[in-house]
């Protein structure tokens, strides 16, 4: 190459341009190596909302709906072991156990959600599940049954609501409701596709045959969860082989700044009051309905209303979250859950079948919309910085409300010999929720801040 010193002007001015083109080359290839990324991002995001969406399929719709098919052959096979008969209200502290777990464990799972991401969690988890559906299989006392549900309570926080809706809000900003709306379906369609996949075993095979075969289910998933979720875009990327963008600092508040918030305490209410209310009632619709002579496939048909209620609830109130506002949806959903209450009341205090089924119809719509918006709202509320303590301290509240619904709402049942009691309490709280709702101070949310400051 000839030297600067005695290169001619010619030459040296195509050198000039030379050095100009490939820096401007090196810049163009630099940013479409970033838009290529950030257009597989896009795509690969909806990927895992899909992944996300099949895994609350399965976990919720095996440990929550699902299992409650197979109550009374339960309760029969216990008692006729245990020598004296088993109530429902003993069996339901089996849900009371699962979600203490889940709530105490919610922290931890939280703080390694930040730590090491959510992958490992979801891998772990889905294993623990297949290994308790074929345990369950073998359950001869009482205590047995508690003891698998305590882990199917750790089940729920590595592959549950909390690690799914971290992941969710980590691959997603603009668009995180309809996300978030569609990721909850899972847990309606899966709620709402157990029982009738579980009532459809039992009419040709033995309840313990049929966990063996929900044992398998799980298994399924492992590859899925193995090669396919990206804990976050920068995981994927990585896994590409693109260049990785530098670290920033995650937008939001601190923990302890958000516990200094009054709309945590708000959010912490709606969480308590509302999980009770929704777990109670799931737990008992299938026995409600058996006690007041329906057949075990339209008793399993009721809460399939209720969980495709909540499917159609959840989907909606994400995409109208986005547009109409999240306090505004909030309140409706609400309204309507606490309407569905009101009218199971009725339906209990009268003997309407028609209260029945506006009921179900109304709370499954309604905690759809609370279930989602929930979600979404401690990530919009609180941002991203210390998420998954936020989701952890959370989930502790919502967890204990979920611990007690099932649990005291059998045992009103067993005192009392009606449910009238039970959703009499369920409405309360409902009344509770919605008037706290309506003290929410939206114009304090992180993504506001940020958006203010950007």
């Amino acid at each position: 190459m000839t030297p600067e010193g005695v290169c001619p002007a010619r030459f040296r001015v195509e050198c000039a341009d030379f050095a100009r083109a490939a820096d401007a080359g090196a810049a163009q290839y630099r940013e479409d190596l970033m838009n290529s990324a950030s257009a597989q991002t896009n795509f690969y995001r909806w990927i895992i909302v899909l992944c996300s969406f099949l895994i609350l399929f399965v976990s919720n719709g095996i440990t929550i709906a699902g299992i409650t098919v197979f109550d009374l052959e339960l309760l029969q096979a216990l008692s006729d072991n245990a020598g004296r008969e088993i109530t429902l209200g003993e069996l339901k502290v089996r849900d009371g156990l699962m979600f203490i777990t889940s709530g105490v464990l919610g922290l931890a799972a939280g703080w390694l959600a930040d730590r090491v991401g959510v992958k490992p969690l979801i891998i772990v988890g889905l294993a623990l599940l297949a290994l308790c559906n074929f345990a369950y299989s073998r359950v001869e006392a009482l205590t047995d049954v508690y003891a698998i549900h305590v882990v199917f309570g750790l089940v729920l926080v590595l592959c549950g609501l909390m690690v799914n809706i971290y992941l969710i809000s980590r691959w997603f900003d603009k668009h995180r409701g309809l996300a978030i709306g569609l990721v909850l379906a899972g847990t309606s369609l899966g709620n709402a596709a157990f029982p009738q996949l579980n009532a459809w075993l039992l009419s040709d095979a033995s309840w313990q045959e049929a966990m063996q075969f929900l044992a398998l289910i799980p298994l399924i998933l492992l590859p899925v969860a193995i090669f396919v979720v990206k804990g976050s875009p920068e995981d994927a990327r990585r896994a590409a082989g693109n260049i990785e963008p530098a670290d920033q600092d995650l937008p939001g508040y601190t923990l302890g700044e958000t516990l200094r918030s009054r709309n945590f305490y708000i959010l912490c209410t709606l969480a308590f009051c509302t999980f009770y209310s929704i777990l109670g009632m799931t737990a008992v619709t299938f026995v409600f309905l058996s006690v007041n002579d329906y057949p075990a496939q339209l008793a399993a048909t009721g809460v399939t209303i209720l969980f495709i209620g909540g499917l159609v609830g959840k989907i909606i109130s994400g995409y109208l979250a986005e547009v109409l506002g999240h306090k505004q949806v909030l309140l409706v959903s609400l309204l309507l859950m606490l309407i569905g209450a009101i009218a199971l009341v009725l339906a209990v205090a009268q003997g309407s079948e028609m209260f029945i089924w506006i009921g179900l119809i109304g709370f499954g719509f309604g905690w759809g919309g609370i279930y989602t918006l929930i979600q979404l709202l401690v990530a919009d509320l609180f941002g991203l910085k210390a998420l998954g303590k936020v989701l952890g301290v959370v989930n502790v509240v919502d967890t204990l409300g979920g611990a007690l619904g099932p649990v005291v709402t059998a045992m009103l049942y067993d005192r009392t010999g009606s449910f009238l009691v039970s959703f009499g309490v369920i409405t309360a709280l409902l009344v509770i929720a919605t008037s706290a709702a309506a003290l929410l101070r939206m114009q304090d949310a992180a993504c506001l801040q940020q958006a203010g400051q950007g």
